[in-house]
Order: C-alpha cells, then structure tokens, then sequence
C-alpha cells in the first residue's frame, strides 16, 4: 500500500512581545488557520518525527532532560528520541488540539514498576520547549494549547519534501527547531521560534537546526520515512 502524499505548509506566526523579550503565541483556536485541511481529532495513535533540512528525519518522544527513572518524573518534553534523557513515551493522539501523550510503564531503581500513564501538552511559548505534565483526564489537553495535524494531497510532481501531515502549533507548520541544551550539550530538545531569550529555557541558540515535524502512523501508512 503507497503511503499517503503530503505537501509541506507555512504560515505567519502570531506573536505577543512581552516585557521579558520573550513572546507568548497567540491563540489560534486549533485549526482555525486550516479550516479544510486541519484536524483537531486523532485518536488513531502516532509517532512525531523531525525531517531536517537537510532531509534526514528522526523521532521525536517524551523526555526528561534527565537520567533518572521515568516512574519519578512529573514534567516531560519533545526532544530526539535518544538525545533528551529517559524517555517517558513515545505514542500521541490528538483531543480537540490538544496533543496527549501516552506514556509507556517502566521499572523503577528499587525494582517496582509503574504504570502506564497520560500526558498532556502544556503552554508553549516561543523560544522555549515544548512541555508536557501527568494528568488524570486527557480531556484536559486542549484547554491552554493549540496544536494541529495539517494535510493536504501533494502536488509536487517530484514527490512531497514531507512524508506525513505536518505537525502545527498556534496556526503555523513553520519554527520548530531542535537545539542542544546548556546545561548538557548532549541533550536536545524541540524549540519553537528560537530567539536570544532561549537561553532562559537553557538552549544553546547558535547550535538550532531548523526541522519540519510530521506524524507517522499505520493509520497513515507512512511507517517508512
């Protein structure tokens, strides 16, 4: 089965100054932006990934910035698979544009386990990362964030640069970035609209890379990169 085309989009960022230097982004109301091509409501469960410009792509996951158990942690964000700490899940869904993240159970050092548990997006704000913390109600998600999964059929005769329906906050496909963190340079995570004020998330702003992320599922059929 050929997996499904997608063409890559952008819009304009909405962006608020604040007196900090920093912007909040400005609500969009999910997919409001995209109104034939977006959709709020997946839960047909899907991995994000990061296509770099220069065409490689990697998954994204759940991660804690950290080493220590997954079972301990309270606050999680988007970063490389295997370049953010202990990875906490790696599976979303989408409810009402808000993304919900599925975290996987995990053995703790004192040789419990703990269980499968839900994660919710939380603000995101331009320059920083992308944060998710534990709720009981996945119906949370959606309340404080506006994300989308946006497609549309391709029609670059060459074939999409994008494997999959991107992947947009606050109205725009456009911004992310993965950059290296401060505080260890061997962790990365995902940044939206990288500035000088990343610094303040703990980013190191000259080492971002420019990334589209899209969604990758058996639903899609785009399991290939």
């Amino acid at each position: 089965m050929l997996a499904p085309s997608f063409l890559s989009l952008s819009s304009l960022l909405l962006l608020i100054p604040t007196t900090l230097g920093a912007a909040i982004l400005r609500r969009d109301n999910g997919c409001n932006t995209w109104p034939s091509v977006g959709i709020k409501d997946n839960n047909a469960s899907f991995e994000l990934w990061a296509h770099y410009e220069s065409r490689v792509v990697i998954p994204l996951a759940m991660t804690t910035f950290d080493g220590n158990s997954s079972g301990n942690a309270t606050k999680a964000y988007l970063a490389p698979n295997d370049l953010g700490g202990t990875v906490v899940g790696t599976l979303f869904t989408l409810n009402n544009s808000g993304l919900i993240g599925a975290g996987s159970s995990s053995n703790n050092s004192d040789g419990s386990s703990s269980p499968n548990t839900t994660w919710i997006s939380n603000t995101i704000d331009a320059g920083g990362f992308f944060p998710f913390s534990l709720s009981h109600d996945a119906n949370d998600a959606g309340i404080a964030d506006d994300y989308c999964e946006v497609a549309c059929p391709n029609t670059d005769p060459h074939g999409p640069l994008v494997n999959g329906p991107l992947f947009s906050a606050q109205g725009s496909t456009s911004g992310w970035a993965i950059c290296n963190r401060v505080d260890n340079p061997l962790f990365q995570g995902v940044v939206f609209n990288p500035a000088s004020y990343s610094s303040d998330y703990g980013f190191n702003v000259s080492t971002c890379q420019n990334v589209t992320i899209y969604l990758r599922s058996t639903a899609l059929g785009n399991l290939d990169p």
